[in-house]
């Protein structure tokens, strides 16, 4: 009896499969049914001539057979994709430079992730990316100045709940969530805490971010009350906002800082450490540019972070 030839659905579905060990969640990846899945993995075992998986009711595993198979198709089937993906780039026109600034506190590593991510599926754009150690002054003339086309940046909240406070420039979507912890002197009291509730920082003293900020901004970082409405005593001891100036103040006048919780690449200094607080808002990650300044390159870019 003549068999077919393998065809890319069957690949596929195999590759799928081998990641997932689960029907359902694969037939929801390929957009098909789960039984139109298990049809195409019976044709494909066939055409290897032995059982790829060991299936049961419960659950479902990848065979010695499969793992050596998967080994070899998975490099070729990424790299299948990747061609087809760039040939539809390039169908479609997409040319361009892209300016991208972000704050080195989100990290480079993650700001790379979205850019590799956008010139795999747009090879015709050229991505220039330029990290800028401080808020404020330095942000805003980025974007006001045409400096970078946009910027990725902490957001203290949710911003579609600022979005009527500055009509120039556009924020979101959120590209990623952080719970908010504590910056503090490795000698300050809360230091060798496991975590603080937000209600304690009415007993310490806080930096207050400097006047480049909008006042709604710096009220939204460092607040200056406590969840329950208990005021909080904050401080200005820097006038440039930036990683080294924040950080030799917080060692230098023992005040808290409130950052993010995710730890960074090239963030780490001595003598300060981080501690998780709770009661805050978590920090969103969010694309941010001149709403006048809206482009095709600039919403293409926003889509594939949204989705990497």
């Amino acid at each position: 009896m003549s068999v077919n030839p393998v065809d890319f659905r069957q690949i596929e579905a195999f590759v799928v499969l081998a990641e997932e060990l689960h029907f359902g969640r694969a037939a929801a990846r390929l957009h098909l049914t789960a039984g139109r899945v298990s049809q195409l993995i019976r044709l494909f075992e066939r055409q290897i001539g032995e059982p790829l998986f060991a299936r049961t009711s419960r659950k479902v595993e990848l065979l010695a057979a499969g793992e050596a198979l998967l080994s070899e198709v998975e490099p070729c089937y990424r790299e299948l994709l990747q061609s087809i993906t760039n040939a539809k780039a390039r169908a479609r026109g997409v040319r361009g430079r892209l300016r991208l600034g972000y704050i080195i506190t989100i990290g480079m590593a993650r700001a790379h992730m979205y850019v590799s991510a956008f010139e795999r599926e747009y090879p015709g754009v050229s991505v220039a990316t330029h990290p800028l150690n401080g808020f404020g002054t330095e942000l805003d003339c980025s974007l006001r100045e045409g400096l970078v086309d946009l910027f990725l940046l902490w957001f203290p909240g949710n911003p579609a709940d600022y979005a009527d406070l500055e009509p120039e420039l556009t924020f979101g979507p959120t590209l990623l969530t952080s719970p908010r912890a504590l910056v503090v002197s490795a000698e300050h009291p809360l230091a060798q805490r496991d975590s603080v509730d937000a209600e304690e920082l009415a007993d310490h003293e806080i930096i207050m971010p400097p006047p480049t900020f909008p006042r709604w901004f710096v009220d939204a970082w460092s607040p200056p009350t406590t969840p329950s409405g208990c005021p909080i005593r904050r401080r200005s001891v820097v006038t440039e906002w930036g990683v080294d100036p924040a950080v030799d103040a917080i060692v230098r006048t023992r005040l808290i800082h409130i950052a993010t919780s995710l730890r960074v690449e090239g963030l780490a200094r001595p003598g300060v450490v981080l501690v998780p607080v709770t009661g805050l808002t978590d920090a969103h990650l969010v694309p941010v540019y001149r709403t006048e300044a809206e482009s095709a390159l600039i919403r293409r870019f926003v889509d594939v972070a949204k989705r990497t």
